[in-house]
């Protein structure tokens, strides 16, 4: 019996540390825990502001941005980096995979009906050494008008769904993150492009959440299989020497 006891403590002690979750949340978007990435514009006649908003969330405070674009096919983008959302995989393991969700709401001065088909996407952001990677999470297409606060949200996102994007190009290159590498750090970025000319896209956004899971620690899942051999042996052994009844 004491044989079988310590073949079940040592299972006991060996048990593999399972990866972790972090979660970041942010439902005010104070301005002073975000940098901004530099702000690109097709045009310079367009324009993109940002503001923290006291009555614009669901409910309460929200990023409140504003694009106006005067010709069709312009486009603006500004990423937002909260240095508060800060994940270092060499401290708190290799990333695994992130689920990330936001509220989004849009308001245009396109009546409703006016602009069908037009997109509505949450770009979930990282910076990595200086870097940004940028994911798209679609939600539904809109009419014109506005939307109303919709929740957009995608779990498992992994390194490959987040690609680099130059902010003082305005374009997407080859690259991903490095989810075992150096510090990175989280936000949202808004990129706008317009369909029709003189466009005014207002888009506000409350209640980011991001959940960072992380790689199972490979050392202590190891530990778990060598003990389980070695428990495996130990309680045949003490069986094969047991008298037959």
């Amino acid at each position: 019996m004491k044989t079988l006891v310590f073949c079940a403590a040592l299972l006991t002690l060996a048990l593999p540390s399972y990866g972790t979750t972090t979660t970041f949340t942010d439902n005010t978007f104070n301005l002073a825990n975000y940098s901004e990435s530099p702000l690109f514009k097709s045009n310079a006649s367009a324009s993109f502001t940002f503001d923290q908003c006291p009555t614009c969330g669901n409910p309460g405070q929200a990023l409140q941005t504003i694009s106006t674009l005067p010709n069709t096919g312009d486009f603006v983008a500004q990423g937002f980096v909260n240095n508060t959302f800060s994940y270092n995989p060499a401290t708190q393991g290799a990333i695994s995979t992130i689920d990330a969700s936001v509220d989004k709401n849009i308001i245009t001065n396109i009546p409703p009906g006016g602009n069908p088909g037009a997109g509505n996407t949450f770009r979930p952001l990282i910076e990595q050494d200086g870097i940004f990677y940028l994911a798209a999470i679609s939600g539904p297409t809109f009419n014109g008008g506005t939307t109303g606060y919709l929740t957009l949200a995608q779990a498992g996102l992994v390194a490959t769904d987040f690609t680099k994007f130059d902010f003082t190009t305005g374009t997407f290159v080859a690259g991903n993150p490095n989810f075992a590498g150096d510090r990175l750090l989280f936000g949202l970025a808004q990129r706008t492009q317009s369909g029709p000319a003189n466009l005014i896209f207002e888009a506000d956004y409350d209640n980011l959440n991001l959940k960072i899971h992380s790689v199972p620690d490979n050392g202590s899942t190891m530990m778990f299989l060598l003990s389980s051999a070695a428990a495996v042996l130990v309680a045949r052994t003490y069986f094969a020497r047991r008298p037959n009844g």
